[in-house]
């Protein structure tokens, strides 16, 4: 048997910038130092292409210290390459910290190229740190020359990174040749010394393009707006995905749209958080490339982006509701999305939680919501009732109210909805504060605004939503929800049938 202390494990790794110290190399000279030693490796712990500046991301010395932390390893000794490959950690502490948590659970360190061996001498502890500190400089040497070089690439007009964007496709210039290949999405460099540049796509995806521009200046559609259209004529981004608010915005505010090369914007350096840059620190090259949008349009794009994202008073979005009303003699999500200077619907969701609220505090009364929604929920509720009673359960309800109790004990909220609203959205949403803690929703969804014929009903037990929260009930969520739907309502009898016989058979006190 394999005494413990004769047993090792080798940890293993390999950053993009250190090709030459591969893992073949590494683990080579590890075997022939375990050899000369009589240490079995039992084990391989590696981190493959992972920077050693940090401990994130480097899943496997992360298993290894849990290994070594958990008190039950099968090992005695950890062999590495040399320093650098146990991290380049910026603050030498951190990696004294991790060999310092080994060996005080009984598991040595030793690394293998070395011309020190790690006794804990005065010698050895000097020439480690030295190690490590320069390690960590080597990092942060080789960061400043990336950058430069990154920077000097955009200055002379080369694009810099894998996406090109929607409407744009990237274009190789290999080195000393005058050849010149469009790249396919995904597709890569095959030299590092290759540059690319942006041009343009396919016709029909910057036909795409000057459209999300014609809608959005010219139409004044909002960014969902115009991702909802785009995905509903089966559209795909860049990414071969749906759009969304975010893959709008890209295509109406990246520079790239009129030639610029562009770099730096964001950074994350040697593991720390990433952060925005202000525009001082952009490395960029303006009409490095040849443009798909004019210059006046894309400077409308942004004028308007920045009027629809300026911050509103409560007493603005209020006055702008009260003068379509005026004008209108109604108001609705459809009719506000249309007028161009008024702003957005979610403008009024991010400061009244939604246009029923902002309604109200203008006196407004949708016809839906204030007029026939509660007459079919005042029907509905009178059908429950009266087939609750027909089982024998007490109830007590008043028509004013949309909460009834069961057998003084269960209390159901009832709410009535169009399956197909008017404004064509097939959703609409709950709140869970708008109820006195009930123990159930009673959700009918009625055919359309004028029935009191439900199609089905949803029976949600309120524990499901948070305090304060909102449920959107629209077809992909519907699906979802099939266990708490019924096209009848026996389900709810049962339930307030099974509460009944409780009831009557609870024993006195």
């Amino acid at each position: 048997m394999l005494l413990a202390e004769n047993r090792a494990v080798q940890y293993v790794r390999m950053s993009t910038d250190m090709q030459r110290h591969s893992i073949a190399i590494q683990a080579e000279a590890i075997a022939l130092y375990a050899a000369r030693r009589g240490l079995t490796i039992v084990r391989t712990y590696e981190d493959a292409g992972r920077s050693g500046v940090t401990i994130d991301g480097r899943s496997a010395l992360q298993t290894l210290i849990s290994d070594v932390r958990s008190g039950t390893a099968d090992f005695r000794t950890i062999l590495i390459y040399d320093v650098s490959r146990w991290g380049r950690f910026q603050d030498t502490d951190e990696s004294a910290y991790y060999e310092f948590i080994c060996r005080s659970n009984g598991v040595a360190v030793e690394y293998c190229a070395e011309q020190f061996s790690n006794d804990g001498s005065l010698t050895t502890t000097i020439l480690k740190n030295l190690k490590r500190a320069m390690a960590g400089e080597y990092s942060r040497e080789l960061s400043a020359k990336v950058f430069a070089g990154q920077a000097k690439a955009v200055r002379n007009g080369f694009h810099r990174g894998s996406t090109p964007g929607y409407g744009l496709r990237r274009c190789l210039i290999e080195d000393g040749s005058a050849q010149r290949t469009i790249l396919k999405l995904g597709q890569r460099k095959r030299l590092s010394t290759d540059r690319t540049i942006l041009v343009p796509g396919p016709a029909e995806e910057i036909e795409v393009v000057d459209r999300i521009y014609s809608l959005f200046i010219d139409q004044k559609f909002s960014l969902s707006r115009i991702a909802r259209l785009l995905n509903e004529e089966g559209i795909a981004n860049v990414a071969q995905r749906q759009w969304n608010d975010v893959s709008v915005r890209e295509v109406l505010s990246n520079e790239k749209y009129i030639g610029s090369a562009q770099f730096n914007k964001t950074s994350r350096k040697l593991g720390a958080p990433s952060r925005k840059n202000f525009r001082s620190e952009w490395v960029e090259k303006i009409g490095a490339f040849e443009g798909i949008v004019s210059k006046e349009r894309f400077r409308q794009a942004r004028e308007q982006l920045v009027y629809n994202a300026r911050a509103y008073r409560d007493s603005e979005l209020l006055d702008a509701l009260t003068a379509i009303w005026c004008s209108r003699g109604r108001i609705s999500a459809a009719l506000i999305d249309s007028i161009p200077v008024m702003p957005r619907v979610n403008t009024y969701k991010e400061h009244f939680g939604g246009l029923a609220a902002a309604y109200q505090m203008i006196g407004y009364a949708p016809p839906f919501r204030r007029g026939r929604s509660p007459q079919a929920r005042i029907v509905i509720m009178s059908q429950i009732s009266a087939k609750l009673k027909a089982e024998g359960c007490q109830v007590e309800w008043h028509s004013g109210s949309s909460q009834m109790l069961i057998n003084q004990e269960l209390v159901l909220a009832v709410v009535a909805g169009c399956a197909t609203p008017g404004c064509g959205k097939n959703q609409w949403q709950i709140k869970r504060s708008a109820w006195a803690k009930p123990d159930i929703l009673v959700a009918a969804r009625v055919h359309d605004q004028v029935s009191t014929v439900v199609e089905d009903y949803l029976f949600i037990p309120l524990l499901f939503l948070a305090n304060e929260s909102w449920l959107t009930i629209s077809r992909k969520r519907l699906q979802r929800m099939e266990a708490f739907r019924s096209p009848t309502l026996d389900p709810l009898l049962a339930l307030c049938s099974r509460e009944r016989i409780g009831l009557v058979n609870a024993p006195h006190t």
